[in-house]
């Protein structure tokens, strides 16, 4: 159960971050067809994608908090670290958004974390005696 929270927490992540990636290109398209930002913002944002965001928000804070919960009581588990840090950083994100260069960053470390969180997933599938390893 650990591991399908701690997925969802990351797929919503990437979901989130391929929405707001979606959202900026649409502004840049109508920029690009002489709209000025205010206008092309304008225009995006009629697309009913607000909604979107809010259910997505809504979910992975949800899931976010049961994932958490669910990694302090399987603390003794492997990669105990890189799962709060993965849980914290998706969780953050709604809240954190700002059209600064420094988000895509941040949302290019969250979507690195569960990269990373999926590939030791996989690493580690067939071999039972590493489950219980802190580091």
């Amino acid at each position: 159960m650990n591991k399908v929270l701690n997925i969802s927490v990351g797929s919503l992540g990437v979901l989130y971050v391929l929405n707001d990636i979606f959202f900026r290109i649409m502004i840049g398209l109508y920029h690009r067809q002489g709209y000025t930002f205010q206008t092309a913002d304008k225009i995006a944002s009629s697309v009913n994608i607000f909604s979107i965001v809010v259910v997505i928000t809504i979910l992975l804070v949800l899931v976010g908090i049961f994932s958490i919960i669910s990694n302090m009581i399987l603390f003794a588990r492997s990669n105990f670290i890189l799962r709060v840090t993965m849980n914290a950083t998706n969780i953050l994100m709604p809240f954190l958004y700002d059209n600064r260069i420094w988000f895509l960053l941040y949302e290019l470390l969250s979507c690195s974390l569960f990269f990373a969180y999926l590939y030791i997933l996989s690493i580690n599938h067939n071999n039972e005696d590493v489950e219980f390893n802190i580091f």
